[in-house]
């Protein structure tokens, strides 16, 4: 569960492991220039650090404050159970001013109006009046109305729905004195909410989110920003609307511009490295279960660079290094071990295993890898050790998918492994295979086997990715 009170303290510098900072300067120039980009949506994938981003751009856009902002920042998730999407905004607003002041008191008493209608309150005390079902909230100066109406007149229910026409007849205005209080009081104070969670809401209220935004905060100096999954927005807006709706039209009728997170960022040489991959080295680093040996092995890090992990959210790679935790607290510390490097690998690659492909997983239980699969799950390729120039430039040094290889070689369906035919030729490749996996502390294929089994059955055991 995301602690929000932790990640409401989270700045760039205290850590930026994307390197999204220069994104968020850019969002912060976009505002402060005379470009209308509001509303504007952010977009990331489920799981992507959307939230810790959020807040990185609350406190960078407070920290060089220039233009005296107002920053409000509403989970819509927490606030879909109001079901009142308005009264939300506003409140985050009014949050800004004391208690007692000028501003608050202004804006709350000219929305009040436009709230009454959108909220329904209107509607649910004429139909309260109409059908008595809200009897027990009726001022008892109405019980004679009440009781005229319990008794079939048709009187109280028609200057009931004439009132509710005429206030419908308001709404216009009210809702342009609303916008006139929002715009005057952004006029000294620019003021920016940062929606987030909106793709977590039921579909009826996102979609009232989206509408209110669009009619109620076309507003000057407020800015909105969504910070969600434009992907599962659209979704929404087809449970909503049917599936035939043009969900793309629809959303984006809502908003001028949009940024979207990388996934990945580029290294030094310009390569460009997923994020799960250096979040996957940032969580390891940073649990306090697995022991600094098991930190400083390398290898360990290697194995997210060669598994397709785009499929992963950082929650899941969260989810793994709980696996990996787990397996380091179910380790049997009476028994030295015989090969601690490749059991670590193991761990780590099992682990992945676990998250991202059961039915590999139970190939690997009932010892019989269909081969293509694991080829293409370690995006691997054979190892082809007939030709006497790939064995000298392949055995110099065996990276760690190799490895994988060499362990599982024994229960795939077809071998991956190709040796010479002569028989000297083919122990030597093998003495030379041994010599390259020493880095690894490999021990034997035995040891390996057990080891497996002990790893699984421990994943096995409880559900750890709930």
């Amino acid at each position: 569960m995301t602690d929000y009170s932790v990640m409401r303290e989270l700045t760039f510098s205290s850590r930026d492991e994307f390197i999204r900072k220069p994104i968020a300067e850019k969002i912060v120039k976009l505002l402060d220039s005379e470009i209308d980009v509001s509303p504007m949506i952010i977009d990331g994938k489920w799981g992507t650090g959307k939230t810790e981003f959020c807040f990185k751009l609350k406190n960078l856009i407070e920290a060089n404050n220039t233009n005296d902002y107002k920053v409000g920042y509403i989970n819509a998730f927490q606030a879909d159970h109001a079901n009142e999407p308005l009264l939300t905004l506003i409140s985050e607003i009014v949050s800004f001013y004391p208690k007692k002041s000028y501003q608050r008191k202004r804006l709350i008493k000219n929305a009040v109006p436009y709230l009454r209608l959108v909220g329904g309150i209107g509607l649910k005390a004429g139909l309260g009046f109409a059908f008595g079902r809200y009897a027990a909230d009726i001022p008892e100066a109405f019980s004679k109305g009440m009781e005229t109406i319990e008794e079939g007149s048709k009187e109280l229910i028609d200057l009931s729905l004439e009132s509710l026409i005429e206030d419908q007849a308001e709404a216009d205005r009210s809702l342009q004195t609303l916008k006139d209080a929002l715009n005057n009081i952004a006029a000294d104070n620019p003021v920016i909410l940062l929606i987030d969670e909106l793709d977590r809401c039921r579909p009826d209220f996102a979609v009232m989110m989206l509408e209110t935004i669009k009619h109620v905060f076309d507003v000057e100096n407020v800015q909105i920003i969504l910070i969600t999954n434009a992907e599962q927005l659209k979704a929404t807006i087809k449970h909503s609307y049917g599936s035939e709706t043009n969900s793309h039209d629809y959303l984006y009728k809502f908003f001028k511009y949009q940024i979207n997170l990388p996934t990945a960022t580029k290294d030094t040489e310009g390569k460009s490295i997923e994020n799960n991959v250096t979040y996957f080295r940032a969580v390891v680093q940073a649990s306090n279960v697995i022991p600094e040996e098991f930190k400083n092995n390398e290898f360990v890090y290697e194995i997210p660079t060669f598994l397709d992990v785009g499929t992963l959210s950082l929650r899941n790679i969260e989810q793994i290094v709980r696996c990996v935790e787990t397996l380091v607290v179910f380790e049997d510390n009476k028994e030295q071990s015989q090969s601690l490097i490749v059991e670590q690998i193991l761990m780590v690659f099992l682990s992945f295993v676990y998250m991202m492909d059961k039915d590999l997983l139970k190939q690997i239980i009932k010892r019989s890898i269909h081969s293509d699969k694991f080829l293409g799950f370690t995006n691997n390729s054979r190892l082809d050790m007939t030709s006497s120039h790939v064995r000298s430039e392949t055995l110099i040094d065996l990276s760690v998918k190799h490895l994988f290889i060499i362990i599982f070689e024994k229960i795939f369906t077809s071998s991956f492994l190709d040796l010479p035919i002569s028989t000297i030729d083919r122990q030597s490749v093998m003495d030379h295979i041994g010599v390259s996996l020493s880095k690894y502390d490999y021990i034997d294929d035995a040891h390996c086997d057990r080891y497996i089994k002990q790893t699984i059955n421990n994943l096995l055991l409880f559900d750890i990715v709930k």
